[in-house]
């Protein structure tokens, strides 16, 4: 067998996991709408899918992850390989202009359309336990975010500085989904993230406000 052959092969077996995958998650939202969360189980996803029940655990470790679409799978180790990189260049880019660099890829990776937002939002506000699935989701992906970035910049592993910047960039992500799909929107994720990126830069490297010589000093008392 050759080269080309044993490669369509892998791109074949790809595809089709892929699809598989996408049923499922777009099976299990739709019953979960359907029937509520409790109101199906992992066997009748199965069933619709045309899967085994073993095989489902292939894919998701349980049904509220498929709902959510969250696999096993973690950060695309690309990217993370070339955050830290960054950090190693001469000269080293910017923790802000890496941080951006990281989430506007991996947001242009997600792949997520309006109607598929329009779904979970509509999945969240009838089955709000949901969200805290989420959100554990989520701490775990910040967890490891932190700790890149403390890596990267050389810091404590519970430094300050690398918890306040996965906060406020995982705060400007979750802002620029919600814009991004906003009725009128034209702008792109990209160009959504980056606009919010550019106001925290403005914000934190403006002058001071001046102040007028005929204005009372802090210290000073009122007449």
């Amino acid at each position: 067998m050759d080269d080309s052959a044993t490669n369509e092969d892998i791109g074949l077996r790809e595809r089709k996991r892929r699809q598989t995958r996408t049923s499922l998650v777009s099976v299990a939202r739709r019953l979960t709408l359907e029937h509520g969360l409790t109101g199906f189980t992992v066997e009748q996803l199965c069933e619709e899918v045309g899967i085994s029940r073993r095989t489902f655990f292939n894919y998701f470790p349980s049904k509220e992850d498929a709902i959510l679409g969250y696999s096993e799978d973690g950060l695309s180790e690309d990217l993370l390989t070339d955050f830290i990189d960054s950090g190693r260049s001469t000269p080293p880019l910017p923790l802000l202009d890496a941080l951006t660099t990281l989430f506007v890829e991996f947001g242009s990776r997600m792949g997520i359309s309006r109607e598929e937002y329009e779904t979970m939002y509509a999945i969240f506000h009838q089955e709000p336990q949901l969200m805290a699935r989420m959100f554990a989701r989520a701490e775990s992906k910040s967890q490891l975010l932190t700790g890149l970035i403390a890596t990267r910049e050389g810091l404590g592993a519970d430094h300050p500085t690398a918890r306040a910047a996965t906060f406020v960039f995982g705060e400007i992500a979750r802002r620029s989904l919600d814009e991004f799909f906003a009725e009128g929107n034209d702008l792109t994720y990209a160009q959504v993230f980056r606009r919010t990126v550019d106001a925290l830069r403005y914000l934190f490297t403006s002058p001071a406000p001046r102040v007028s010589p005929d204005s009372p000093s802090e210290n000073q008392e009122p007449a």
